[in-house]
């Protein structure tokens, strides 16, 4: 089951400050690089904040239960917990949201992009078509890796 089947990818919005005073502007609280905790959890004290003149589109924002994945290695995925929602998603991460009516955790997937086997399956198409590893990810990519290959190999079997 690829990816794209069960979940929408949003890449995220590329947010400048406001360049004058103008009177409309708004102020974000924006994730960064250091914001993805390794062990899958948003910490939201390493969060930035960002006025803009630039109205940020709702699905470029954080909604409980989404996967925000960085799209630069190494590709940390974390779960958003209710309370993290509205904060903005950039341009060098992507929200990965499970599709309505699919029974699916999406918690699973984080713990599939984190695990050892998740990043295998999701770098081993890219590396076939670079001669060195790439340092960010397409989302051509994460859209179409098998996210149950081996479990469904798994319940095959019995």
């Amino acid at each position: 089951m690829k990816l794209k089947e069960v979940a929408t990818i949003i890449k995220g919005t590329y947010l400048k400050e406001k360049e004058n005073d103008m009177e409309n502007h708004t102020i974000y609280r924006e994730l960064t690089m250091l914001s993805l905790e390794p062990i899958s959890f948003i910490d939201e004290r390493k969060l930035i904040t960002v006025d803009s003149n630039k109205k940020v589109s709702s699905e470029n924002l954080t909604k409980a239960g989404d996967v925000i994945v960085s799209l630069y290695f190494p590709m940390i995925a974390c779960f958003v917990e209710e309370g993290q929602e509205g904060l903005v998603i950039p341009h060098y991460m992507a929200s990965i949201r499970v599709k309505k009516g699919v029974k699916l955790d999406s918690r699973f997937i984080v713990q599939f992009i984190n695990s050892t086997r998740g990043r295998k399956a999701i770098c081993q198409e890219v590396s076939s078509l670079y001669s060195i590893r790439p340092t960010s990810l397409p989302l051509t990519y994460l859209n179409n890796v098998d996210i149950l290959d081996k479990e469904n190999v798994l319940l095959e079997s019995f």
